[in-house]
């Protein structure tokens, strides 16, 4: 309690950052193990802690993007298996919070990749997640116009490659799993003021998760990764990516009233990035 009592914007108090939780999850015998604070929440909603084992395999789990109109649809199926949020506080009689990170972690399954491409190919796995963030970003226009990616970054994990990037809120870790399917871990900021400060204690708590990360792949997932290396053996992901210059579209709010879609298009902007083997 006394941390909190001189807790401040520039140091804040975040519960049992320094007390961290050991998270495992082994996902079709691909073994994920991380390290993260505990869940907090000042209004009491509840963390959702994952299940000892996921079947990644299992296709009545995914939710696709088939409700969405056909221009917004990347062709990729999700579900998410873990949340958690962590508040920044100031002194006791702060009873709101400064700000929060919250963390998704979640599985995609890449339903629309060509045949003869896999997330296990570094420059496959690159296409893959520039058209996520087109998807995330061109197709939805009434969240505002974001630059993307930012800090692109490769890393290493069980001799695959894995890819860092930022958009405005979100810092992403995508890693792949098998030819069609990826782990996805998603930080999203709500920050505060200063900005300094927060970007401090934000990407500290963050960079702590992030280098906590082990995964070992299962013989399947090993056999896939092995397989990609021999087909594809000097294939490379960029060490570094400029924002893209994507154009958004011109559009206005749809009339539910005459059957209108909820985003009108007045002027296309940019096409989604092109998968190619």
């Amino acid at each position: 309690m006394l941390k909190r009592l001189f807790a401040t914007r520039k140091r804040p108090y975040v519960p049992g950052i320094n007390r961290p939780e050991t998270i495992r999850v082994d996902l079709s015998g691909s073994i994920l193990t991380l390290q993260m604070p505990p869940h907090s929440d000042y209004e009491g909603f509840p963390g959702e802690d994952p299940p000892p084992q996921v079947n990644i395999y299992d296709q009545d789990q995914y939710v696709d993007d088939s409700n969405l109109p056909k221009w917004r649809r990347e062709g990729k199926s999700s579900f998410y298996f873990m949340r958690r949020d962590w508040e920044f506080y100031g002194p006791p009689w702060r009873t709101r919070p400064y700000g929060t990170i919250s963390l998704g972690i979640g599985i995609y399954r890449y339903d629309t990749l060509p045949e003869g491409m896999s997330c296990f190919n570094p420059e496959h796995f690159e296409q893959i997640c520039l058209r996520s963030l087109w998807y995330l970003g061109p197709a939805y226009p009434s969240l505002g116009k974001y630059l993307a990616p930012i800090n692109w970054q490769l890393r290493q994990l069980a001799g695959a490659t894995c890819l860092y990037y930022e958009s405005h809120r979100d810092c992403y870790l995508s890693i792949p799993l098998d030819d069609r399917y990826f782990l996805d871990l998603d930080f999203r900021y709500l920050g505060y003021a200063p900005v300094k400060h927060c970007l401090t204690n934000m990407n500290t708590l963050r960079d702590a998760v992030l280098d906590s990360v082990h995964l070992e792949f299962s013989a399947t997932a090993k056999e896939r990764l092995a397989e990609a290396k021999h087909k594809w053996p000097d294939t490379r992901a960029s060490e570094h990516r400029d924002p893209e210059p994507w154009i958004y579209p011109e559009w206005r709010w749809g009339n539910d009233d005459k059957g209108e879609e909820d985003i009108v298009v007045l002027k296309p902007g940019s096409p989604p990035p092109e998968l190619t083997s």
